[in-house]
């Protein structure tokens, strides 16, 4: 397990630790390399075995460690669901208990948002009869 992986709750995205700011805030790289910095409230310990862990505290990088080359720690290969870019035939097959209308309501309300993406996994709320929570808590959604 690597202790740099994080997910974020708000977005479900797998990110990589890389610094502690104001107390309050985390500086992350996001699986496509893109720094940003997030509250380390969002943050949830992740092993890529297990999926999500407990809440513990943000780990602190020493200065040696700071000046080395960083290592890729989010896997290039999430199997998890991107709702931002899936089609829904695909959402409908890949989550259970969604069949083909609800995955095109989905859909719907994604291309009827500002940018035409989800930006917060709390907007799925507003499509009925999905239980969101247990998909989330089984690692099989995520917005990018």
């Amino acid at each position: 397990m690597s202790s740099n992986l994080f997910q974020d709750e708000k977005t479900g995205a797998l990110v990589e630790f890389i610094s502690k700011h104001d107390g309050e805030y985390a500086m992350v790289r996001s699986g496509d390399g893109a720094i940003k910095y997030v509250s380390l409230d969002q943050l949830v310990p992740y092993d890529t075995e297990k999926g999500r862990l407990a809440k513990v505290e943000a780990p602190q990088i020493k200065k040696a460690e700071e000046e080395k080359a960083p290592e890729r720690v989010v896997p290039l290969n999430d199997s998890r669901l991107n709702l931002n870019t899936a089609p829904p035939e695909l959402i409908a097959k890949r989550l259970p208990g969604v069949g083909y209308a609800t995955a095109k309501r989905i859909v719907e309300l994604r291309m009827s948002l500002s940018g035409e993406r989800f930006s917060n996994l709390k907007q799925l709320e507003n499509i009925p009869r999905v239980n969101w929570e247990q998909l989330i808590a089984e690692d099989l959604i995520f917005i990018a």
